[in-house]
């Protein structure tokens, strides 16, 4: 158990978010050491992961999971910020904006970034909208990904769509089917916004050999009623068709430009690259 769990708190729950429910956005915060959690998302935190696959197993399996794929998203958010010239991020299904968030990692590089923030679970919602009180270029919207087009009439008061955009899908497009079309979704995206605005992803790496790992998500998917696809690295590839993949390409999360060159601990599989609209 880690620290945090046992610190006493002011469990003070926006309205909207019922406290005494575990949700899953605020046990990952809580996870990756951030305070929009309460003790009903400590508790499951900390014994619901007890056969998390990998080295380490277990919840602090998940931490390490967590960060890698946090400190990917904002290295990327960095360069497309820093380098790229992007102002405006659009960040979908994103859960909560706590650790490691996409706003914060875009103004370290470019003060006066406007991110807009997405999740269709309304208590995730409404808890994101709490936090980011007071602060007009940053808002959360109750959307849904899978309906890019509302979700772009709703995000246009307050991004520009004839300037270049930053679009997020972090852990997003491995919960749609292929009979669903997963490419309709950065596709639709994209044809909204000119040349230059860039998609950057993340997606569970597919490993027929790991049986650990098909056995924690089969059990995921009967938990959650979610359906976790993973794909290989090629299947990925395509949702860039007709972009320009920025280096090094299509990697695993600990290995997309990590500081001074040496990747952190070895994460669960998981695919991340950025690319450029032509």
């Amino acid at each position: 158990m880690s620290e945090n769990s046992s610190a006493p708190r002011h469990e003070e729950a926006p309205v909207g978010v019922n406290a005494l429910i575990p949700n899953t956005a605020r046990i990952m915060d809580y996870l990756l050491g951030g305070t929009a959690n309460f003790a009903s998302d400590r508790a499951v935190g900390d014994t619901a992961f007890v056969n998390w696959p990998g080295e380490p197993g277990g919840a602090e399996g998940v931490r390490v999971d967590l960060h890698a794929a946090r400190d990917a998203l904002g290295r990327i958010v960095g360069h497309l910020a820093g380098d790229c010239g992007i102002r405006q991020f659009l960040d979908l299904a994103s859960g909560l904006p706590t650790m490691g968030n996409t706003h914060e990692a875009a103004r370290r590089a470019a003060p006066g970034c406007r991110v807009v923030y997405v999740d269709n679970e309304p208590s995730v919602a409404a808890h994101g909208q709490a936090l980011l009180a007071g602060d007009p270029d940053t808002v959360f919207l109750d959307g849904d990904f899978r309906d890019p087009q509302d979700i772009l009439d709703r995000a246009a008061k307050v991004l520009d769509f004839s300037q270049p955009v930053g679009f997020i899908l972090f852990g997003v497009l491995h919960f749609v089917e292929d009979a669903d079309g997963p490419g309709r979704i950065p596709a639709d995206l994209l044809a909204a916004v000119p040349s230059g605005s860039c998609l950057a992803l993340s997606h569970f790496a597919k490993d027929d050999t790991d049986v650990a790992l098909n056995a924690m998500l089969t059990e995921m998917d009967k938990q959650t009623g979610d359906s976790v696809v993973r794909r290989t690295r090629s299947e990925v590839e395509r949702f860039f068709d007709g972009m320009d993949v920025m280096p090094p390409g299509v990697v695993r999360t600990e290995l997309w430009r990590p500081p001074q060159g040496t990747p952190g601990p070895e994460p669960l599989p998981m695919w991340c690259g950025v690319a450029r609209k032509r």
